[in-house]
């Protein structure tokens, strides 16, 4: 009995060893962000809701929605148009849509675009129809759409992500009660999954229709969206930077969110091939080894073809300048690793360091770059992941980066002041990222996070150095 017992425990134990390699490799395997292929069906409504009966007529819905139409259908997008929606229209127009996104398929990616009157009532955004009467507080559920309503339709779907645009709040024709100036604007909403939220202005401010033909806001993002390579977040983000240096912030949009991939409306240039990459390294270097890698490797290559031509000039003047022997050839070949290393280096690309350990399997060259692209994605996800702060949450959050790394010492009450910029000082020492460290920048917080705690100011070396800093005219000093 008991030799069974050992028995048993033994191939417990070598079970856990054979397992035990695959965990810790699974550990340092990075996490890929899916990505929403280029290829996906594109479907978009749009509506521009302009002449009102009852709340008078707006300017610019018009305009805008037929500019965002536009923009979207040369970005593919298959769109449905409609103008001056009354409840049951508009109510139709948005189970349409969602029926259409189901026939479509689960990969299908959805932008809905809505200009026009809106409002806030107890913490609820809603879309106002142009055939509302609303007289009162009450008046104003019956008779608009909610925007949770909306964007639950939408995830109802099935789909891989939707889009809800909304470019509304352009001013406040209710009578007096119903919005007074404080409310304004529409409140930012909890995140609902599968839909990406976007207002073009926050509670309590009015989104301006704008003087030129076209909101402010919808001008920006008809531009924003055409850019190459720009993420879903990162369109939005220039949308508001530019929305609030136009209105000189009285107008800051928002954005909502439960996305947990990319998309782009203009996908970004593929990476270079490889071939590409090495024939740049070699002409950029001047290296006979790199072209004479190019043309192994990659024989039938465009760049191969080029590179035989350089070779055949290169070859005999290299050959007569160096006086190269066997052994110096061979040198010269075992530097290519380490110079299409250094160009990676530089270029901080995961296909870079990619290049490097195809070409080069069994180098050190290739095991240093393997642990640098697996970094570098690792890092990818990290900065395109979690929240953006803003004021004193940002500060306060940096704070806690900083009393992790132990490179300052106080409280965390979201003042920037001496203690803590003084420890953005000593933590910028940590990391080869720059940052404005007089400053408190979402880049700051980024490269705090990156940073181990082992890894922090208790290890750092302090040098003499001015007790005060001298920023803007005033003196900080710890």
């Amino acid at each position: 009995m008991r030799l069974n017992v050992t028995k048993a425990l033994l191939a417990i134990l070598l079970c856990a060893l054979a397992l035990a390699p695959s965990f810790a490799a699974g550990e340092r395997k990075p996490v890929e962000r899916k990505t929403v292929a280029p290829s996906a069906p594109r479907l978009a409504l749009v509506i521009g809701n302009a002449n009102y009966a009852k709340l008078g007529t707006l300017g610019n819905p018009g305009r805008d929605a037929y500019l965002m139409a536009e923009k979207l259908r040369q970005l593919s997008f298959d769109v449905t148009e409609v103008a001056d929606r009354d409840l049951k229209a508009m109510t139709a127009d948005i189970e349409e849509f969602s029926r259409k996104i189901r026939q479509r398929g689960p990969d299908t990616v959805s932008v809905l675009y809505y200009a026009g009157h809106g409002i806030e009532n107890d913490a609820v955004n809603y879309l106002v129809p142009v055939k509302a009467d609303i007289k009162k507080r009450a008046d104003i559920a019956p008779q608009s759409l909610s925007v949770k309503r909306v964007a639950d339709g939408l995830a109802s779907s099935g789909n891989q992500l939707n889009i809800l645009i909304i470019d509304a709040c352009r001013d406040n024709p209710f009578p007096q009660g119903v919005a007074p100036s404080g409310t304004l604007g529409l409140v930012p909403m909890g995140a609902v999954y599968g839909v990406f939220i976007a207002s073009s202005t926050g509670s309590g401010k009015t989104a301006f229709d704008g003087d030129d033909g076209h909101s402010p806001y919808t001008r920006a993002l008809a531009e924003a969206i055409t850019t190459p390579g720009e993420k879903l977040e990162d369109v939005f983000k220039s949308v508001r930077r530019q929305v609030r240096l136009s209105t000189r912030e009285q107008q800051i949009p928002w954005e909502s969110t439960a996305l947990e991939f990319d998309f782009y409306f203009v996908p970004p240039a593929p990476p270079p091939s490889q071939s590409a990459q090495l024939f740049a390294a070699a002409k950029e270097t001047g290296n006979l080894a790199l072209y004479d890698l190019l043309i192994e490797r990659f024989p039938s290559s465009a760049e191969a073809a080029e590179a035989r031509g350089i070779v055949t000039k290169l070859r005999p003047v290299q050959t007569a300048e160096a006086g190269l022997a066997q052994s110096a050839v061979a040198a010269t070949t075992a530097s290519a690793a380490a110079l299409v290393l250094a160009r990676a280096k530089q270029a901080q690309t995961p296909e870079g360091y990619d290049l490097v350990a195809a070409l080069f399997p069994d180098t050190s060259e290739a095991e240093a770059a393997r642990a640098a692209a697996i970094r570098l994605r690792e890092l990818t996800v990290l900065d395109s992941a979690g929240p953006t702060y803003e004021g004193r949450e940002l500060v306060q959050t940096i704070q806690e980066q900083l009393l992790r790394l132990g490179c300052m010492h106080g409280e965390r009450n979201g003042v920037f002041e001496a203690s803590t910029i003084q420890g953005l000082r000593r933590a910028s020492l940590l990391s080869d990222e720059r940052y404005l460290w007089h400053r408190p920048t979402m880049a700051a917080l980024r490269a705090l996070k990156k940073i181990a705690s082992s890894d922090g100011c208790g290890r750092q070396q302090l040098v003499a150095s001015p007790r005060c800093l001298r920023i803007n005219g005033e003196d900080y000093c710890p």
